[in-house]
């Protein structure tokens, strides 16, 4: 056993000192009744989990070097996340294959959070009762003026304790910047001190509402300004957290990996420039390999997307073609080999599925299927989703791979006849495709739907679970409306009619123009909540709102209205990224970034002229 191994199995040995339990038990019966399971052992199992996939898949060979290095695994959060999911009801050699991705531990950790939720490590002080529905901005943080969170992007989160508690200097959230980096303006950042606000706040000092000695915004953990090119993509972390990898979009994509250092950078206008040995930066389409020669291109749509067990990256570029990096967090980042998908077209993210060892990405009108081999990838088939006579790209944000039943997803801002948007439901071998069509063609991007916990829980198969989707409106493609799918049983075919259609009150009384932030469901145990941001990203006239939304049944009508909205969120939101479930104040949060500068005259949320990270409570949950 490797010292890595013996300092994460000495580290969680309270746990491990119960007994094991195997997360194919809690795949099926007994993980959907796990309410009624100890909390104890709720945390065995999850621990279990991550010591055997970490040890056993994850973690490379300790050289004598790094026998005395101390190593931490926390539950890291980034867009990948959501785009590799499982559900309960797999088969058994199924949830063996997904067990080998930590995606699948992170996810259950984050969707059984509120089992662990206990006062976090800090002086044991009463929690005050959260009062009052509306949500509200717990803080806002600039990112400057030149540019913030892409649309469609997500914030990187990370926990540092994987059973729950929340660490005020440890936790972070880690934000790209869309702006050109230089002594006054970094291109990622980073907070910590997260649990904070001006009505209450946990950071550093524990539980006080108001606050007196604790802090009412984050602190500034890191800021860099890497390279010469804005980052218009999404972070990804590493499973310890201290490195950071992304695509800096210079004059060719540059896949950069950072090993930050806390302290430096004090602020996103006064940033630090990484050692040089902090930062690798790999010209990656400008390189040789098997499979296409040198084809130096920028990198507008695909985010980097890491298998931890090979330790690989994959990802696309605007020259048409997918590449795969070894070396990413355990060694040099280098591209091992590359294919074609489609000449001269930007590439989606990818996503990789360790249950068929597939890569799956979309070239914008159709999703490819590859297999990974040792040297090559290899095509197994492909499958038209939109018209080639759409307006540029309908599809901008990767597939999302349902491993655990077979399924890919996409969403389209146009169908085969170019008339609807829609989204697409296909089985992972590519051969069949059922849509349902979700408005009138949209003039502006339709992003990733999400799925509430009953399809997690339950699985499609059995015919439950709802998907919501943001489409448009069914007598206008430049506003957006919220749709809900259900499944059928046996098969878990998605139904080409919506349960649910054009619920227009996402977008506010006066129902302007502008497009929707990719969704987000998220249970805590006692409610299930979705969040949907609206707004118009290439201005402040959109409807600039979050609303969040109680599913726990299915939304029944297009006249249904959100339980809580959050407003001046300019331009609309990115993608969000999800908190931990706490009794402690600020502790159950939502993150995301603001897409356009406040108007003339306005200073919220976080100055005139500024783009802005900020942080919701997610509502009233205790």
């Amino acid at each position: 056993m490797t010292k890595v191994r013996r300092d994460f199995l000495e580290s969680n040995g309270e746990y491990l000192e119960q007994g094991v339990l195997s997360f194919a038990s809690l795949g099926t019966a007994e993980r959907s009744s796990r309410m009624k399971l100890p909390k104890r052992a709720l945390a065995v199992a999850l621990i279990s989990l991550i010591a055997g996939a970490i040890g056993m898949t994850i973690l490379p060979k300790s050289s004598p070097a790094e026998e005395h290095v101390q190593h931490h695994f926390g539950l890291p959060t980034d867009w990948s996340t959501r785009h590799l999911i499982f559900t309960n009801g797999a088969p058994a050699e199924v949830v063996a294959a997904a067990g080998r991705d930590p995606r699948s531990w992170i996810q259950w950790a984050r969707r059984s959070s509120f089992l662990f939720h206990v006062r976090g490590r800090m002086p044991e002080m009463p929690a005050p009762v959260l009062r009052g529905r509306g949500m509200r901005v717990d803080w806002a943080m600039s990112l400057g003026t030149a540019g913030g969170m892409a649309i469609g992007e997500t914030p990187a989160k990370y926990s540092f304790d994987i059973s729950g508690n929340y660490s005020c200097a440890n936790d972070f959230v880690v934000y790209t910047i869309g702006a050109t980096p230089s002594a006054t303006q970094a291109n990622i950042v980073a907070f910590n001190n997260l649990y904070t606000g001006t009505a209450s706040s946990s950071c550093p000092f524990g539980p006080q509402t108001p606050p007196t000695t604790d802090f009412t915004q984050p602190t500034f953990m890191w800021s860099y300004r890497v390279g010469s090119g804005p980052v218009n993509l999404s972070p990804v972390l590493s499973l310890d957290g201290s490195k950071v990898a992304f695509v800096e979009s210079a004059t060719h994509g540059m896949f950069d990996v950072l090993t930050w250092v806390r302290g430096q950078g004090t602020s996103a206008t006064a940033p630090a420039t990484p050692a040089v040995n902090s930062v690798v930066r790999l010209d990656y389409t400008n390189t040789t390999v098997a499979g296409c020669t040198a084809n130096a291109a920028a990198t507008n749509d695909s985010s980097a997307y890491v298998d931890y067990g090979s330790d690989s990256a994959y990802i696309g570029a605007n020259n048409g073609e997918l590449y795969r990096i070894s070396g990413v967090f355990n060694g040099t980042p280098t591209v091992q080999y590359c294919i074609t998908v489609k000449a001269g077209t930007s590439l989606t993210s990818p996503v990789y599925d360790p249950v068929t060892n597939r890569v799956f990405v979309s070239d914008g009108h159709s999703v490819y299927a590859y297999s990974v081999g040792a040297t090559s990838f290899t095509l197994l088939r492909s499958i038209a989703v939109a018209s080639a006579a759409a307006t540029g790209n309908p599809i901008i944000l990767s597939p999302i791979v349902d491993s655990s039943n077979g399924f890919v997803y996409v969403f389209s801002a146009a169908d085969s006849t170019n008339a609807h948007t829609i989204v697409s439901q296909m089985d992972v071998d590519l051969t069949t495709q059922t849509t349902a069509n979700l408005g009138l063609t949209a003039s502006q991007f339709i992003l990733d739907g999400d799925f509430d916990n009953a399809y997690f829980t339950t699985g499609p198969k059995a015919g439950a679970g709802t998907l919501y989707v943001c489409g448009t409106q069914a007598n206008s493609g430049t506003k957006p409306s919220l749709y809900a799918l259900s499944f059928s049983a046996p098969n878990g075919i998605m139904n080409s009619t919506p349960a649910m259609s054009d619920n227009r009150n996402i977008n506010g009384g006066t129902n302007p123009a502008g497009s929707c932030s990719p969704l987000l469901d998220f249970d805590d145990g006692t409610n299930d909540r979705l969040f949907v941001g609206t707004g118009n990203y290439t201005g402040t006239g959109g409807a600039n709102l979050v609303t969040e939304w109680n599913v726990n049944t299915r939304i029944p009508s297009n006249t249904t209205t959100p339980t809580h909205a959050a407003t001046g969120e300019w331009g609309g939101s990115s993608a969000f990224t999800i908190d931990n479930v706490s009794p402690d104040p600020q502790t159950t949060s939502i993150y995301f970034g603001t897409l356009h500068a406040p108007p003339a005259l306005t200073t919220t949320p976080c100055g005139a002229g500024n783009f802005c990270a900020v942080k919701l409570t997610q509502s009233a949950l205790q």
